[in-house]
């Protein structure tokens, strides 16, 4: 139960929960999207029939950001001895694909904005096939994609390296993150979302345990003992 009137409560609910709902919401954003797998060609004409679930995706996709902000931050503080360098790592890079999303869905809204107020959907295709316009815009995708990928691999190493999740908890983050950055992989079964749902699936399973703790054991940085394999007890360093 949250209890807002005790820290260690409200730190150890909010993060489980967030570790559950972030990935939920991706996969919800992903479904409201009328062209998930599309790409910068597609993008205009797509916002242009379908202007309402193209804005709503994209609000929800903030949504998702916000809510991996505080599950990835109390990352930091579950995770105190094996794996401390690796998670501080994989989330400082997480974070920063996290400013580069929200500035690439940024440029969606203003770009659907534009659609609706009545210019003509060919002028903007035009620019936008014709490639980023500035190489601050370039820096922004680069760093979303690129942090993205080895930060979300770093963190599932750290998760298993610091024994708060068994390996094939790790292996679902890897294999989410792999299976987005691979287009020819995004193409296979489009109507299901196999990374989010296999982000939901590593995450979810680390934000149950941490609901399951008892504040004592979050204060103290010790995980609850378990008999599923790489789930052991892990104290905080003095």
């Amino acid at each position: 139960m949250l209890k807002i009137t005790d820290a260690n409560n409200f730190r150890r609910t909010v993060v489980g929960l967030c570790l559950i709902a972030a990935p939920l919401v991706l996969i919800l954003s992903g479904y409201i999207d009328p062209d998930p797998t599309g790409g910068a060609a597609e993008l205009v004409q797509t916002m242009a029939e379908h202007p309402e679930r193209s804005q709503a995706a994209n609000i929800v996709w903030i949504i998702s950001s916000i809510l991996f902000v505080p599950a990835l931050v109390g990352l930091l503080y579950l995770i105190r001895d094996r794996g401390v360098v690796l998670v501080h790592i994989g989330v400082g890079l997480s974070l920063i694909a996290a400013v580069g999303r929200a500035v690439w869905v940024g440029f969606q809204i203003v770009l659907n904005g534009l659609i609706q107020s009545g210019i003509d959907p060919e002028q903007l295709s035009a620019v936008v096939e014709s490639g980023p316009p500035n190489a601050g815009f370039v820096i922004v995708l680069l760093m979303s994609a690129g942090c993205t990928f080895l930060g979300m691999i770093i963190l599932a190493i750290s998760l298993w390296r610091g024994r708060v999740a068994p390996l094939w908890v790790a292996a679902c983050i890897i294999a989410a993150i792999v299976w987005v950055s691979i287009p020819p992989l995004n193409t296979i079964m489009p109507q299901v979302d196999i990374g989010g749902a296999l982000l939901l699936v590593g995450f979810g399973w680390v934000g149950l345990k941490v609901l399951r703790m008892s504040d004592a054991d979050w204060e103290r940085g010790t995980l609850p003992s378990s008999k599923e394999p790489g789930f052991a007890a892990q104290a905080r360093v003095q």
